[in-house]
Order: C-alpha cells, then sequence, then structure tokens
C-alpha cells in the first residue's frame, strides 16, 4: 500500500479513499496490549473491524514496552508488531503506526532511552530516530502499513522550550523515515495547539496535519460549525492535507444516542471540508477499570464504537452506514470529479502561529481563544451559505487569485507589509473586511494600533484620544443602518451581545461612507472604495464578542451575507436555516451538496440554488428529500442529520 500527499489530499495507492478509522487499544487487554498478548483477542477485534467497515486503525507503539535504554527494538515486541500487523492485513485495515508512546489517555509511560526532560537533548533524538528506525525499516513493506507517526501527544510529556527545538525533532524524524521509507505518510501526532501541529511551520515537514480535537461549548450549533472551522484552520486554505487524527466523547460523559449523532455530524463535517480522514477515539470501551490509567481517568473507558462486553453502541450502526456511503460518494467522484466551490477565505493572525518581540496575543489569551474567534468568523460565513477557507496571515496573497471576500475578524494588529498587500487586493478589485479590537474582558492591547492605514486603507482618521483605554462597550449594542448594504437596508439594525466588556477604536470618516452607527450616534460600520474594491472596517470586534457569549444570535449571519453579496462572492445552495451548512462540490453542469443539520433539532429546511437543477438525488445521509419547494429543494433533517444530494442542471 502506498501513501502519498497530493495537493489537499492523501491518496492511497494513487486515489482518494477517504480513511475511515479508528484510535485502536484492544477491548481486553488496553494499554497492556503487548505484555498481556491475545492473538485471539486482536484477530476478534480486527474482525468487528472489518464487519464496520473501519479502513484505518491508528496503532502505538508504547516505548517501555518495544526498545532498551539505547532505543533499540527488542525482538520479542517487534514479532508481536508483525502478527498485529497481519492479523490488520487479513481483515482489510491499513495501520497508521505511532511510534513514541509516551503520552496515553492521561498518564505519561516511561521511554526507557530518555528522562522526560532530556526529551529534545541531542542524545535523546539520537536514540529516538534509532528507535523510529529499527521498526520503520523492518515493517516500511508490510502491506498493511499505511502512514508513521511521530508520536501520541508528545507535549504532553514534555513541552518543547521553543518552536526551533520542537522542529528539530519532527525535523529529524520526518528526515530518518523518508530515508528508510519513501512510500508512506508522515505526521507529528502531537496536541493541536503544539508546535509540531502548527501548519505554517511543518508544512513542509510532514505529509499532512491531524488536529486531535475534543471541543465543548454552550451553544450546540456553534460546536458543530467549531469542528469545520478548526478543520479549516489547520488546512490552511486548503494548502496542506488534513487527517482528523482524534475525535470522540465518552458514553460515560453523555448518552450513547447522542454521540452516534455526534459522530454523524463530524464523519460529515470532515467529508465535506476535504479532510482526507477521520479517526475516532476510540474502538471500544474496556473492562478493566482498575488498570491505569483507566482509575484515576474513568472516562477513558467509555469511548468506544462498541461496549466492554463487545456489542455495538448506536455510534457504530452511524459508522457502519458512514462507511457504506464513502463507497458511493467515491464512486461519484467526491474530491476528485468535483472539487469543493470557495470564493471567501478567514485570515487568522500571524500571532497564531509565529513569534513576534513583545507581540504576547498568543500568550496573554492562549491558542483556543484566538482560533475561536478565527472560527466565529468562519461559522457566521457558513450560516450565511457563503463557503468559505481560512487562510494564514503570512500567506494570505495566495489568496488573492480566488478569494472575492477576504475577513480579518477582531485584530489587534497585522503587520504593515499585510495592510500593504491587502490594498493591492482592494484597488484590484477585492472586498476586505476587518473588525479591530483594543481589549476583552482582561486583556488589553493598549499599546498597539491595528494598522498604520486608518486612511489609506479604509477612508477614516482614528479620533481615540490620546491615553484612553477605548470606548467601552456592554451588554447590547445596536447598529443602525444608515445606507443600504444589501440584503440589510437603510433604516434597520442588527443587535450585538457583548456579554464582557469591549474596548474599541473610535474613528470618523474622511473618503469613506458611513453604513451604520451604535445606539449613541457613534460611526462603527465604514465602506471605503478603493481601485475596483472596497474595504468594510467595523469598530465593534463582533466575532470576539459572539465568541464568548453563550449563546449565538445567528441573525447576525445577515451582516456576513451583506460582505460575501458586496464581494460578489458565489454561494451555490442557500440554506433558509442558518443552522444547516451547506458545502457544494462542482463538476461542469453537476453539483454534489453536502447538507449538515448542526442543531438537535429535527428542521424543515430549504436549499435555493443559484442555477436550478432538474434533477435531484438524495445519495448518501440520514436527512429525507421532500421536493422542489419555492424553487428550492426541500429537506427534511433529523438532528444533528446529514444529506448528500447529486444536483443535475
Amino acid at each position: 500500500m502506498r501513501t502519498e500527499r497530493s495537493g489537499c489530499l492523501i491518496l492511497t495507492d494513487g486515489v482518494f479513499r477517504f480513511l475511515l478509522g479508528v484510535n485502536y487499544w484492544p477491548r481486553l487487554l488496553n494499554i497492556r496490549m503487548w505484555r498481556d498478548w491475545d492473538e485471539g483477542a486482536l484477530r476478534r477485534d480486527a474482525e468487528q473491524m472489518r464487519e464496520l467497515g473501519v479502513r484505518a486503525a491508528r496503532v502505538f507503539v508504547k516505548c517501555e514496552d518495544f526498545a532498551d535504554e539505547q532505543g533499540n527494538l527488542r525482538e520479542e515486541a517487534a514479532a508481536k508488531l508483525g502478527r498485529f500487523l497481519d492479523i490488520l492485513s487479513e481483515n482489510g485495515v491499513a495501520a497508521f503506526v505511532t511510534l513514541l508512546v509516551g503520552h496515553m489517555s492521561g498518564k505519561n509511560w516511561p521511554i526507557p532511552w530518555t528522562s522526560f526532560e532530556r526529551l529534545y537533548e541531542p542524545e535523546s533524538v539520537e536514540r529516538t530516530l534509532r528507535f523510529a528506525r529499527g521498526i520503520v525499516e523492518r515493517f516500511k513493506n508490510h502491506p498493511t502499513v499505511a502512514g508513521w507517526i511521530l508520536s501520541n501527544e508528545l507535549s504532553l510529556v514534555k513541552r518543547a522550550a521553543g518552536r526551533g527545538e520542537a522542529l528539530q525533532l519532527l525535523r529529524s524524524f520526518a528526515c530518518a523515515v523518508r530515508a528508510a521509507d519513501g512510500e508512506h505518510v508522515l505526521s507529528s501526532g502531537d496536541i493541536p495547539d503544539s508546535y509540531m501541529q502548527e501548519t505554517p511551520s511543518v508544512s513542509s515537514i510532514v505529509d499532512y496535519v491531524g488536529p486531535h480535537l475534543y471541543l465543548y461549548d454552550t451553544d450546540e450549533v456553534r460546536h458543530g460549525y467549531s469542528y469545520a472551522a478548526f478543520l479549516e484552520l489547520f488546512a490552511c486554505a486548503g494548502e496542506v492535507p488534513v487527517i482528523l487524527e482524534e475525535f470522540g466523547f465518552s458514553t460515560l460523559q453523555y448518552s450513547e444516542e447522542s454521540h452516534a449523532e455526534f459522530l454523524n455530524e463530524v464523519l460529515y463535517t470532515a467529508l465535506s471540508h476535504e479532510a482526507s480522514g477521520a479517526f475516532v477515539w476510540c474502538f471500544s470501551d474496556f473492562p478493566h477499570e482498575s488498570d491505569p490509567p483507566y482509575e484515576w481517568r474513568p472516562l477513558e473507558l467509555g469511548f468506544g464504537l462498541l461496549r466492554k462486553d463487545g456489542t455495538p453502541k448506536p455510534a457504530a450502526a452511524v459508522f457502519k452506514r458512514f462507511a457504506g456511503e464513502l463507497e458511493k460518494l467515491e464512486a461519484l467522484g467526491l474530491h476528485t470529479k468535483y472539487r469543493r466551490v470557495a470564493q471567501a477565505a478567514v485570515v487568522a493572525p500571524f500571532y497564531l502561529f509565529s513569534d513576534y518581540e513583545f507581540v504576547w496575543y498568543k500568550a496573554a489569551l492562549g491558542f483556543y481563544a484566538l482560533a475561536q474567534v478565527v472560527g466565529t468568523c468562519y461559522a457566521m460565513l457558513a450560516a450565511a451559505s457563503v463557503p468559505a477557507k481560512t487562510a494564514y496571515e503570512l500567506g494570505v496573497e495566495r489568496t488573492f487569485g480566488w478569494a472575492k471576500l477576504l475577513a480579518m475578524p477582531s485584530a489587534a494588529v497585522a503587520l504593515a507589509s499585510t495592510w500593504r498587500k491587502l490594498l493591492g487586493y482592494v484597488e484590484g478589485g477585492g472586498t476586505l473586511y476587518a473588525s479591530f479590537i483594543r481589549g476583552l474582558g482582561g486583556f488589553r492591547a493598549l499599546h498597539e494600533s491595528s494598522t498604520h492605514m486608518w486612511g489609506e486603507l479604509f477612508g477614516v482618521e482614528n479620533t481615540l484620544e490620546a491615553g484612553s483605554v477605548g470606548r467601552k462597550l456592554e451588554g447590547r449594542v445596536t447598529l443602525a443602518f444608515e445606507r443600504d448594504l444589501p440584503p440589510l437596508r437603510r433604516g434597520s439594525a442588527l443587535a450585538v451581545s457583548i456579554p464582557e466588556p469591549v474596548w474599541v477604536f473610535k474613528a470618523r470618516p474622511v473618503d469613506a461612507e458611513v453604513l451604520a452607527v451604535d445606539e449613541s450616534g457613534e460611526p462603527v460600520l465604514f465602506e471605503a472604495k478603493r481601485g475596483g474594491g472596497r474595504a468594510l472596517l467595523s469598530l465593534i470586534p463582533i466575532e470576539a464578542a459572539l465568541a464568548r457569549c453563550e449563546r449565538v444570535d445567528w441573525g447576525l449571519r445577515m451582516l456576513y451575507e451583506a460582505f460575501a453579496l458586496a464581494a460578489g462572492a458565489e454561494r451555490p445552495y442557500i440554506s433558509s436555516d442558518p443552522r444547516v451548512e451547506v458545502q457544494t462540490f462542482a463538476s461542469g453542469s453537476e453539483d454534489l451538496v453536502i447538507a449538515i443539520n448542526r442543531s438537535r433539532q429535527a428542521l424543515e429546511v430549504v436549499l435555493t440554488p443559484a442555477r436550478a437543477p432538474k434533477e435531484v438525488e438524495v445519495v448518501a445521509g440520514n436527512a429525507q428529500l421532500k421536493g422542489m419547494e419555492r424553487g428550492g429543494i426541500a429537506l427534511s433533517m433529523p438532528g444533528k442529520s446529514a444529506s448528500v444530494l447529486h444536483c443535475k442542471r
């Protein structure tokens, strides 16, 4: 089996095949599998994997079971790994082998050749590479091996002192593996907020980025959109393949029924956002409750598709159905013949993935809080049926050829060179939307200016008084429109809930038009024409406020719809309900349309096409096609359901 990176996808033997998988420890043996070897138990698990439609398993080489103090591979353990790979192969399951374990399920397990504190030191790295080469060279030609993963969440064992230290280890690993095996993809296996998962930093080192996502939210719709937003963030405008390497919840946390609904939603989310695969955490529950680390992490006993007695949970039926639907969708040409439509991009700030002196916003707010602001902007565009991707600021110019709309949400600052590039983008016909922030809650960016091009780009003059913290906004703030911004009309209003204080700039127009004012009459939304395009500026950091709201007012999507319309960005299918996301994959006069209900409620929704199809067929999912209604496609969608439509014009 050969796996390779090709554009934004991982290919298997030269074709796209969604890597539908599980993270695997044996049901009866859990983390003790290599010491308490039971080949019969492994075989029964593999047979159940085959029955469920599992295409790939992420498997774990626990270092203390496999290596001596020099990093040399133990022969007995290697023989067991070989037998296990044989069993997977017999059942048609590909293996992604994780080499440095390391951390697992709430415990850091010994690494025989090093201490945790010395993990990144040269002698330790040398032994790590010896261990990795020993396994790769031995099993690279095994027919079921599909990929190599450096670690399981190595940063939880020991976080690198800096980006350079982390990337040196990852680069050394990648060079060693590729020297031994040029036929299989590799990745880092680290946590999402580690240096080894920063897409801009690792895109030239690894073959795919593999986020581990366990997200929580007070808003069920935003929660679903967040998985899409994170996948887009790590894909970096479709430049790097992504595999959702871990996701799941324990049915000791939540009901089995809601667990199944969640699984359905996320699998379709991964497919619709061009991920190359998704590995559920995990294959089965475990019966040995007093084993470490389950003794003090009991929720880890319940993440499986199967219960501890081997019977399937409702999620197993969802997984199996999805596996069957994949066959049909891949035969139709999803991701090959049919390619995703997107003409808008959300720009992630430079300080999310790069370090600049005295730019401390990531340290102050944390990776997830910053990512959530970017994700909220993405979610509002998606709720307005605007297909979008997420780009990184330092490579923003690579979007200029296809993005009609760029959004820079709640920026504390952007690089001076970025603003200059964006002026060129706008003058060339693009539409830029930006919102600025000075402070939020306990966070302050007072010794800062979001831009140095207030007048040149945005057509306004900063009027904030010297020494001021800024205008304080809290509670309910109303945007009253003084000019048309279709579909918003003069005299209309939108309310923004701001759950904790924000501090903002003040400005007056120079050659910009005031689109909206707040209830005090202060101008807060501006539009400036520059060349063939326009720059839209909000002095209210809407996305940062929405990210902190307990519940999102999805009616605010109308503002993002207005931005897309102003930009002329295509919306191939428009959902009548913001809780239903729509992604379109086009091929000539045909589309594959994936609709996902982000709500737990059953919804009746109409998808209005930009170009009416002559034929519509449901080819996958668990929603019901009701027919054509008011020029649109009527669907009945259970909570957290999805539907794939084949539309022919």
